[in-house]
């Protein structure tokens, strides 16, 4: 059985399902996974070197990751570029097919590998959610203006969830081929009854 750990960060809740998930597929998939928030990772001084593989999800928000998450990485980026990762940065601007906007997601990804020094084995950015229902009034607002001008979901009574949940099964059993080894196979080669 492969240990994978998974740390995640998260400002309105919706990464710690996509962290669920991922867990989940994991766990299908035969993995022994403990899932941590990026500030349990970094309180408890988890180590990826206790594991085959590592997966790292954390939304973007203003422009950046997660403290915590950040500073894990960066604690760990040599161990972290000896396994197998993965890291899955969650953003609205995922759903938008606008250059600019894909070329802006594109650098705060790559500033903060470069930062960080960690190289993972797939990125793959995944689209997030509208939780309207959970927002302040004034978060509520922006986040609405913002979904407007980019054509999404302005209806406020409720949330808007846009991820991909087939492209990410598929992502996560991609990365657990890396992660486990080889089946072994039943019979050796010139082995047998004689």
């Amino acid at each position: 059985m492969r240990r994978i750990l998974l740390a995640y960060g998260t400002t309105d809740g919706h990464t710690a399902r996509i962290a669920a998930t991922v867990a989940n597929k994991l766990k299908a998939m035969g993995a022994q996974v403990d899932v941590r928030t990026g500030q349990d990772a970094l309180t408890n001084w988890l180590l990826p070197e206790d594991y085959e593989g590592v997966v790292v999800a954390s939304s973007i928000h203003a422009g950046g990751f997660q403290r915590s998450v950040k500073t894990w990485v960066t604690h760990h980026h040599q161990a972290l570029n000896a396994r197998p990762t993965l890291f899955l940065p969650v953003c609205l601007a995922v759903l938008q097919k606008d250059p600019k906007v894909e070329a802006e997601l594109r650098g705060i990804v790559d500033g903060f590998l470069k930062h960080a020094g960690w190289s993972p084995t797939v990125t793959r950015p995944v689209a997030g959610a509208l939780l309207y229902t959970r927002y302040g009034w004034f978060k509520r607002m922006i986040m609405k203006r913002i979904a407007r001008k980019a054509g999404g979901d302005t209806d406020t009574t409720k949330d808007w969830v846009y991820t991909d949940w087939k492209d990410l099964d598929r992502t996560v059993g991609a990365f657990y081929q890396a992660v486990a080894p080889p089946a072994e196979s039943r019979t050796l080669a010139g082995a047998g009854s004689r």
